[in-house]
């Protein structure tokens, strides 16, 4: 019998699961494809509230009022970031953490079929990842064995798909440490637990000139978005973006 390694065995088990045993629309936890074209309910999607590009320049916080494209909100201006810039899909509130837990927790890739559907919802992300390179941000080996699947590069294959020809998805960093969670810490217990926690994946080069956006499942503080930039800022890489799904 062909004995097959621990994470690729339950990658697979992954991708058979979500194929026999499609689980239910994360929001109204109704049928999946109830809408022929999406996993997710139309209606249910509807609900997200999905960022229009009003925002912070930095890290694509959405804001009320008008006017405020071009400016940097008070989290940036307090920890000013090493990323260029950034942006985001959808604000985490109740119904996006539906989403998140979906694919994050439960494992459910086919949540992420919808792409196209949450990239017509918000204007400028196509132009924004167009002719760049897209790197994940990387678990530490120990979760990664546990949980046979990292949500982030599932979550760059999925924009590649949909951008197309231009766009490729590089896995150059790796987790040095196994921090804990940053669940119930504020902005600068978060900056102090990822630091130094990255680096470049031995033998790795970068030309200069390329665009490289990190794509991650959610920003809350930026802190681990930061802590990856600052090793492809310093690795000479000349302009790094963020991009995560959800923001808050």
């Amino acid at each position: 019998m062909i004995s097959l390694p621990k994470v690729r065995l339950r990658r697979l088990l992954n991708v058979m699961g979500d194929f026999l045993f499609p689980g239910n629309c994360p929001v109204c936890e109704g049928p999946p494809y109830q809408d022929p074209n999406t996993y997710v309910c139309e209606a249910c999607l509807d609900e997200v509230a999905w960022v229009q590009p009003n925002g912070c320049k930095r890290c694509g916080l959405p804001m009320s009022g008008l006017g405020f494209e071009g400016l940097t909100c008070a989290g940036c201006r307090e920890s000013d970031p090493c990323f260029h810039s950034g942006r985001c899909l959808f604000v985490l509130d109740r119904t996006a953490k539906k989403l998140i837990h979906e694919i994050k927790y439960h494992g459910v890739r086919g949540v992420l079929g919808d792409m196209a559907h949450w990239l017509d919802r918000t204007p400028g992300v196509r132009e924004f990842l167009q002719g760049s390179v897209l790197v994940p941000v990387p678990l530490h080996r120990k979760r990664m064995r546990s949980r046979g699947f990292n949500q982030s590069s599932w979550i760059a294959h999925a924009l590649r798909k949909e951008i197309g020809a231009g766009t490729e998805v590089v896995e150059v960093l790796e987790r040095k440490r196994d921090t804990p969670t940053q669940t119930r810490l504020d902005r600068w217990a978060r900056k102090a637990n990822v630091k130094n926690a990255f680096a470049l994946k031995p033998g790795t080069s970068f030309k200069g000139e390329t665009p490289v956006v990190l794509i991650d499942d959610v920003f809350t503080t930026g802190a681990t978005l930061d802590s990856c930039a600052q090793v492809l800022v310093e690795s000479g890489i000349d302009k790094v973006n963020v991009l995560a799904l959800g923001h808050g």
